[in-house]
């Protein structure tokens, strides 16, 4: 059995070289001999903390707001997730701020999030609070160029120029991100009016379409589960919320060994906050489930009282696969999901090849309205 050192270091029982999980053979592996190590499996339903019960908590002892993660363990009274802490050497980005652990095997690393050089002696011992949950990486680094490759080759917008873009698979850098997830039973009351269209016919025979608008009222109801909320602001949120093709399945509980030679970034949104983007989430679909209530053919709410009981939630570290990229003195994020592969982010625009774009969809339009009647001259 590899030998844990520390929390996050794992020692090689063949040649007592380190240790790193390896996403390819979903365990421990030597970065000297090759040997590996086969990770446990902890067996356990999956346990959701009371989000009331735990707001109380927190007005009580602050831990989880923002800055109070290094509160010393003494503090803790209350237990959540596994109950424990580890120590861990973290390091704040002096160009974007981001918070990171830090591997203490070297004397430099970079920040995943925009590649600034970060030092041994900037990064300090902290507590890092442990997750519930955490999903694995699966899809390896070396895939990772080549992803991201072809993702740029797809982009229509993006200038000739970027699209050659390439980044090695060396400068994607694993790194494991914290998501606050809510469940909630969503219960709703409306009033509004449902318009219904109909076809009249004017003095001359041309026809057009009317709407007659009905009052209406009533109720939806709705259990939402797992809504994710990312709790970092060094990436730009947008992307975060585009990547949604993760797995109930893929969650395995919180075990240090799946850390082993990535680097996990301290959430700076505390669950308090977070819960503000999930009902932001919930009140937008509700919305949705409510117009589909009224039915019709258009659909006005005038009010909407929803009410959230049973609120639950958790802490869990998703996988990616993080780099950026500069082009015109302009630096763009991109993340690869450490699951699928999946590429996300944001890329250069060309303003020429829009443009030329609108004025092809305006001749379409033309060719069609009027093409007709020239040729018929």
């Amino acid at each position: 059995m590899a030998e844990q050192n520390d929390k996050l270091q794992f020692q090689c029982p063949s040649c007592g070289g380190q240790m790193q999980y390896s996403p390819e053979a979903g365990k421990l592996k030597c970065l000297y001999c090759e040997a590996e190590q086969a990770i446990p499996h902890i067996e356990g339903a999956i346990v959701e903390n009371d989000y009331d019960e735990w707001v109380e908590r927190e007005t009580r002892a602050p831990f989880f707001t923002k800055g109070a993660q290094t509160a010393p363990a003494a503090e803790k009274t209350d237990d959540f997730g596994s109950g424990e802490t580890t120590n861990v050497l973290e390091v704040t980005c002096n160009q974007c701020g981001a918070t990171t652990t830090f591997d203490p095997h070297v004397q430099a690393q970079r920040c995943p999030f925009c590649d600034t050089p970060l030092e041994n002696n900037e990064a300090h011992l902290s507590q890092f609070w442990e997750p519930n949950y955490v999903v694995p990486f699966h899809f390896s680094q070396r895939g990772c160029s080549e992803v991201f490759k072809k993702w740029m080759k797809g982009k229509w917008f993006a200038p000739s120029a970027a699209k050659q873009t390439e980044i090695s698979n060396n400068r994607f850098k694993g790194t494991y991100l914290p998501y606050w997830t809510y469940d909630a039973q969503m219960s709703a009351y409306y009033t509004g009016e449902r318009g219904e269209d109909y076809t009249e016919r004017d003095s001359e025979g041309n026809s057009h379409t009317e709407t007659r608008w009905y009052s209406v009222s009533g109720s939806v109801a709705s259990f939402f589960d797992d809504v994710l909320v990312p709790a970092v602001e060094s990436i730009d949120r947008k992307i975060l919320n585009e990547v949604k093709d993760w797995k109930i399945e893929d969650y395995k509980t919180y075990n240090p060994a799946y850390f082993a030679g990535f680097v996990t970034q301290i959430y700076t949104l505390d669950f308090i906050k977070g819960f503000e983007y999930a009902q932001s989430f919930i009140e937008e679909k509700t919305r949705e489930l409510v117009k589909d209530d009224i039915g019709g053919d258009h659909q006005n709410i005038t009010t909407l009282d929803i009410t959230l009981d049973d609120k639950k939630f958790k802490l869990l570290v998703l996988p990616f696969w993080i780099a950026s990229y500069r082009y015109k003195e302009k630096i763009y994020q991109v993340v690869v999901n450490g699951m699928t592969g999946k590429v996300y982010g944001k890329s250069p625009v060309s303003a020429l090849k829009v443009i030329l774009f609108i004025l092809f969809i305006i001749a379409i339009i033309w060719a069609i309205i009027y093409l007709p009647d020239l040729l018929g001259e």
